[in-house]
């Protein structure tokens, strides 16, 4: 009797879902820095942007239709629009489950969403509900790149480049590891020309003894630098070099200090920064070995392992 209740109501209101759905997205996007998402375009147009035109429309459509237009052709073609959101609405849920990141506000909005179109489909025949789903389906596999952005503790960590970039490059090393030594400059040469064109954030792998300590070392840098990848790499660089001789933490901050740069020390911080962007990235790309680089290109999320392969893929991305 109640379900009955509250069925009937949301068919009396069903502004009220799309407006739901839009007040999620908005609310999602203040959230972001702390929560998993998804970041894509659909046609070129950012998924936020098109998600609120989209729901924004039904809205628009069906005040239209309760205040001053209740024709059954107007509920018809709010239905049709809805069948295809909803082929549209599995594309974007496929997504999430292959890469196991599931974004709050999609997954919320879409919820809204479909109950809506559970209760206007009844408008529209089947097959003709099918045929719109599979068209929605289609045009939307075609037409929309996405990324997967991994949760962080806190939205504060190193990210260098452009950050209006569409293609993320992460470079995974251990201060301590001979492969990632040899393979340093060229990488650095090669970042230095994408950082126009990619957004780009350095992972410190605690694998050998002194590994966390030089990690937090490079954060200490951080701190006081900002996002500023000139600094990132000629600190990077000189701890690469203190790390053959073996110079403990104490000998490498008097080192930097020594050559002008400034530091400031927060191992908390710096811990948390471990804790959060650095383990959450370790996991979401499984992460075994250094030196590894996963680039985030259309969609796409591929990892490379060992210097010939990294280097190739990095030299192919900064082709013209």
């Amino acid at each position: 009797m109640n379900a009955t209740r509250v069925i009937s109501g949301l068919q009396n209101r069903l502004w009220i879902l799309p407006a739901l759905c839009i007040l999620t997205i908005v609310i999602g996007q203040l959230c972001a820095a702390k929560c998993a998402f998804i970041q894509g375009d659909i046609l070129g147009i950012d998924l936020n942007i098109f998600g609120i035109l989209f729901y924004s429309l039904l809205l628009v459509s069906l005040l239209v239709y309760r205040i001053f237009y209740p024709e059954a052709w107007l509920m018809k073609a709010i239905a049709a629009v809805a069948s295809v959101g909803v082929g549209a609405e599995l594309v974007l849920i496929k997504f999430q489950v292959e890469n196991n990141v599931y974004c709050p506000k999609c997954l919320i909005s879409g919820f809204f969403f479909l109950v809506m179109f559970f209760l206007v489909a009844r408008h529209l025949k089947k097959w003709l509900i099918i045929l719109l789903i599979a068209a929605g389906l289609l045009f939307t596999t075609f037409t929309f790149n996405g990324a997967v952005i991994p949760s962080y503790a806190d939205g504060s960590y190193p990210q260098f480049g452009s950050d209006k970039a569409r293609v993320e490059i992460i470079v995974y090393s251990d201060y301590f590891c001979p492969h990632c030594r040899n393979i340093d400059g060229q990488v650095n040469t090669i970042l230095g020309k994408l950082k126009g064109r990619a957004r780009i954030r350095f992972v410190d792998v605690p694998i050998h003894p002194g590994s966390l300590e030089y990690g937090e070392v490079f954060l200490y840098a951080w701190f006081v630098s900002g996002n500023n990848l000139k600094t990132a790499v000629m600190v990077r660089e000189l701890l690469f070099e203190e790390a053959v001789k073996k110079t403990d933490q104490a000998g490498v901050i008097a080192l930097l200090k020594s050559r002008g740069f400034t530091v400031k020390a927060d191992r908390e911080k710096a811990r948390s920064v471990f804790r959060g962007f650095y383990n959450e990235s370790l996991k979401t790309d499984k992460i075994t070995s250094t030196p590894s680089v996963v680039i985030v290109k259309g969609g796409e999320r591929k990892k490379y392992t060992g210097g010939k392969e990294i280097l190739k893929a990095l030299e192919e991305l900064s082709s013209p």
